[in-house]
């Protein structure tokens, strides 16, 4: 377990946030406590290291002065080094070390995603409080904060949300965004066209992974008993998938301990893990 300060303090250096997924790949600089420039571009299954390499040096150069730090959220396994270990939704990710690609440049620090998304989170709870971060995405993470700690576990890798089996299936292979398209055989364009159009298939099959998103709260909250979750992430979006993961928290949960839970959709949007990610850049 390590120590975070209660609030994450934004200087007046340049720190820029990079978050890296399945889909996009968000980058911030945040600088006075706003952000002062924003960048994304698509990413994908053939994503590779050097295709994030090519757009934060692109980034950098626009910047009016070299950063102070560059905070770095992957959606996988990182180890302490900042090495990516794994990554199931950026393959060709794995085994990048971007605090060496970028060590001419400014420190670099790896995390992730949800990991970083905590570091802005919990900068706006209460010190002593037990909190949990999950990431809905392609694919499906959380991290856990209790008491003036974030839960690392002993190699930093706790929080592997979707790597838990329910009835059967991982909880990625029922909840994702990327299980709803492979279930549908559609690409993330086609399924928003469906939704449009109310295609009864693709909103039973949304509402399906909404409820198995609800079973794996619910294991949080009763295993944790925590007294906010909030959920952040672009698969949210899709029509019936909240709600039905809300109704589903609520049913699996035991009563006492759902009752003293706050779940919630993070204020900041999309732009939570590239923020928390900068908090960490220095």
């Amino acid at each position: 377990m390590g120590n975070i300060s209660g609030a994450i303090v934004m200087t007046n250096l340049i720190q820029v946030g990079i978050d890296i997924g399945g889909t996009k790949m968000l980058t911030i600089a945040y600088q006075h406590s706003k952000i002062q420039a924003r960048s994304q571009i698509s990413t994908g299954k053939d994503f590779t290291a050097a295709d994030a390499q090519t757009e934060i040096e692109r980034f950098i150069h626009t910047l009016a002065a070299p950063p102070d730090g560059i905070g770095i959220a992957i959606p996988g396994l990182v180890d302490r080094a900042g090495v990516v270990i794994a990554c199931d939704v950026l393959p060709n990710l794995v085994g990048w070390q971007p605090a060496i690609a970028f060590s001419s440049i400014c420190p670099v620090k790896v995390v992730n995603d949800a990991q970083a998304a905590l570091m802005k989170v919990v900068s706006e709870l209460k010190p002593q409080t037990v909190a949990a971060v999950v990431m809905v995405g392609t694919g499906i993470g959380a991290a856990i904060y209790a008491n003036g700690m974030v839960l690392s576990g002993a190699n930093g890798w706790a929080g592997e949300l979707g790597s838990i089996p329910i009835e059967g299936k991982t909880l990625d292979a029922q909840a994702s965004g990327a299980a709803i398209l492979a279930q549908l055989g559609i690409d993330a364009n086609q399924s928003n066209a469906l939704v449009g159009a109310n295609d009864i298939t693709a909103l039973q099959s949304i509402e399906r992974a909404g409820t198995s998103l609800g079973m794996g709260l619910a294991i949080l909250i009763n295993l944790l008993n925590p007294e906010t979750i909030v959920l952040a992430g672009g698969t949210l979006q899709w029509r019936g998938y909240l709600a039905a993961a809300m109704q589903s928290t609520q049913r699996y949960s035991l009563p006492d301990l759902w009752a003293s839970c706050r779940l919630e959709v993070s204020q900041h949007g999309g732009d939570l893990v590239g923020l928390g990610a900068a908090s960490i850049a220095i």
